[in-house]
């Protein structure tokens, strides 16, 4: 009678500890790697800059440039660019991205298998 009292009180502990254990990791919040306010920013925004672009496709400024570069040196050596390239304005010098656009460059780029040999 006493060993059946141990095996449901420690049952009922291992029970208990393994729903508090699932509770807390269920409410837990993902860890970001970017911080909330600028993806905020990111989010609510039309047109972007270098680094918002950046942000918003998980890369660094530089690889984006390096693209930029990239595409730009293909289209004036050949005259041409097979499939869609990065979309930006520049306004007083400085690049602007459009969010849509951005999400159907990186869509179609995606489908296509382009590479960037940096």
């Amino acid at each position: 009678m006493l060993e059946n009292k141990s095996l449901l009180i420690s049952s009922l502990v291992l029970s208990i500890g393994i729903i508090i254990g699932c509770y807390l990791l269920a409410s837990k919040p993902a860890t970001v790697v970017i911080d909330s306010s600028s993806k905020t920013k990111v989010q609510g925004s039309i047109l972007l800059n270098i680094k918002e672009t950046s942000v918003l496709f998980g890369i660094s400024e530089e690889e984006l440039k390096k693209i930029m570069a990239e595409e730009k040196q293909i289209l004036n050596t050949t005259g041409s660019y097979d499939g869609p390239m990065l979309p930006y304005i520049v306004i007083e010098g400085k690049q602007y991205f459009e969010r849509t656009q951005l999400l159907i460059w990186a869509q179609e780029s995606a489908t296509l298998h382009k590479e960037y040999g940096f």
